[in-house]
């Protein structure tokens, strides 16, 4: 098991800056993906929630962390791979609210515990909350996330829109991330966008991976940018582009 690891602060262009907080053995998620930013590591797949820290652990490694480095715009609570399968999510995004009342909480989920109405009520202590949604192709998703096989596309667009209805003004964001001829065709794109419209998040963030491995993983060039807005142009939600050269 892991130790708990507080890193930063660093800068983020939506969030200020920002202090990560991982609470997560290495890549224990219901996902596999090909693009993930911890690697190629053997991930332990899960759907069962499991507390891998005393909350009193992560409170102490933040405390310790924000008396040598001052406090942050944003807690950004992730994990080395799904944070919502941490059983304690809850009771330590409460604690740090009253600790931190000026720091803003985020996480980054994909979405696949979503159908749990206590996740739901834990995730919610978050603001904004971010998900990944890339794909509302079963075969493309199987490609590119490699999921549980309890985790169902269908269960996590509908997750999501529960839990867009049930916000009292907490943000949803959604993420795609975009590899070079994966998930990047017009008619699987129009596909992702009406998924995406039916849920009706604040934002929709574009992005590619940093990692490339041949016949497997690749980035999408800043072309992508228009083939996107041109599948993409009925869609009334807000987007922002992180792509190269499209900034």
């Amino acid at each position: 098991m892991s130790s708990v690891t507080v890193e930063g602060p660093s800068s983020h262009p939506l969030l200020g800056t920002i202090v990560g907080v991982d609470f997560s053995p290495k890549k224990v998620c219901s996902f596999d993906c090909i693009y993930c930013g911890v690697g190629m590591t053997t991930t332990k797949k899960t759907m069962e929630r499991e507390l891998f820290h005393p909350v009193e652990d992560v409170l102490s490694a933040v405390a310790v962390h924000v008396a040598e480095h001052g406090l942050p715009d944003t807690f950004f609570l992730t994990g080395s791979g799904e944070p919502m399968l941490y059983s304690g999510f809850g009771e330590m995004a409460a604690a740090l609210k009253e600790a931190y009342p000026d720091v803003a909480l985020t996480v980054y989920t994909n979405g696949s515990l979503l159908d749990d109405p206590d996740v739901r009520r834990e995730i919610a202590l978050c603001d904004p909350i971010q998900g990944n949604l890339d794909t509302a192709n079963e075969r493309t998703l199987a490609r590119l996330s490699r999921p549980h096989p309890e985790a169902l596309l269908h269960d996590r667009v509908e997750g999501y829109r529960t839990l867009k209805g049930e916000l009292a003004g907490q943000q949803l964001w959604l993420h795609g991330v975009f590899l070079e001829g994966a998930a990047d065709d017009p008619n699987e794109l129009r596909s992702l966008g009406e998924a995406v419209a039916s849920i009706e998040p604040d934002l929709y963030v574009v992005r590619t991976t940093r990692r490339t491995i041949e016949g497997l993983c690749a980035p999408v060039d800043a072309g992508f940018r228009a083939v996107m807005e041109e599948a993409w142009r009925e869609f009334g939600f807000p987007v922002r582009y992180f792509l190269p050269q499209s900034e």
